[in-house]
């Protein structure tokens, strides 16, 4: 897995949150020793990316800041002159633009259900069929996300957060099974239940490149979690239940769960450092960001 000669089992992890947690203690699981880059006192190594850069020599970079800050962290991680590989947490930005030139071996946006077993199968299993109609649906209620944190205080509840960007894996996966997908009708709201900056309910209708037709709704609201992904083919029907971990085809199990979590984010590691072409690229995330947003503004 070695990318540079100088220091091939290096990694820097820029961000000491949840997901910057998990991404260390996965990459310390394949061998590499972490260096953490955290703005907080007495947390991580560093306290900026040059000086990780400077002083790690690493061969493997994670930026996994807030999202209204990977733009900052891509700019900083460019001028520490940084040129190895590079997995940025999804989503790619909380808003468009335009990214500065990215001088990168490599980079690819975190969309780890990509690597869930039962995603994969169904990959295969649509991959000569014709997609007719699918109905996608993310429930869970955001106080329990983080089971002792003040959930008012998380990146979901900011301005950066709301469902269709901390969700986006499911528009992710909408385009990488089927797509790329279009918004024919989508609306967002804050229903009030919760003190959130943005929607805690999104619902739309999203248009295929065959004709068919996706409905989706992700929300923070369902006291009972559910993930759940179905596909009706010209031939077969598909359940994706990503709580379970299974998918079946036409009532058949073919892929059973649970996973664990930290397994999606080791194979989606393995992939980025071993050239395979399943991560998800800049240009695809891009595609799931301009999702999000027209399904804000419909």
């Amino acid at each position: 897995m070695s990318i540079r000669s100088s220091s091939p089992n290096q990694a820097i992890v820029v961000g000491a949150g949840s997901i910057g947690v998990r991404h260390k203690e996965v990459l310390e699981d394949l061998g590499f020793k972490v260096g953490v880059v955290s703005r907080r006192r007495h947390v991580g190594e560093f306290k900026t990316v040059g000086e990780a850069v400077e002083s790690s020599d690493p061969s493997y970079v994670v930026l996994a800041t807030e999202t209204e800050r990977h733009l900052e962290s891509l700019v900083n991680l460019i001028a520490s002159g940084y040129t190895g590989r590079v997995l940025l947490e999804k989503p790619i930005l909380d808003r468009s633009g335009l990214l500065p030139n990215l001088p990168f071996e490599s980079i690819a946006i975190g969309y780890n259900m990509r690597f869930h077993p039962a995603v994969r199968s169904l990959r295969d299993a649509l991959s000569d069929q014709q997609v007719l109609s699918a109905q996608l649906r993310y429930g869970e209620y955001l106080p329990n996300w983080r089971p002792g944190r003040d959930y008012r205080q998380t990146v979901t509840a900011g301005v950066g957060g709301g469902v269709l960007l901390e969700l986006s894996h499911e528009l992710d996966l909408v385009n990488w099974l089927l797509g790329p997908a279009s918004v024919l009708y989508g609306r967002s709201l804050r229903t009030g239940s919760l003190e959130m900056e943005r929607e805690d309910l999104a619902i739309g209708v999203l248009g295929l490149p065959g004709g068919g037709l996706v409905s989706i709704e992700l929300n923070c609201l369902d006291r009972v979690h559910n993930r759940t992904f179905v596909v009706t083919t010209s031939d077969h029907f598909f359940q994706l239940d990503l709580i379970a971990g299974s998918l079946t085809v036409d009532g058949e199990v073919v892929s059973s769960g649970p996973v664990e979590r930290n397994d999606t984010f080791s194979a989606m590691h393995r992939a980025v450092l071993q050239r395979k072409p399943d991560p998800c690229s800049v240009p695809e995330a891009m595609a799931v960001l301009k999702l999000t947003e027209t399904l804000r503004s419909n």
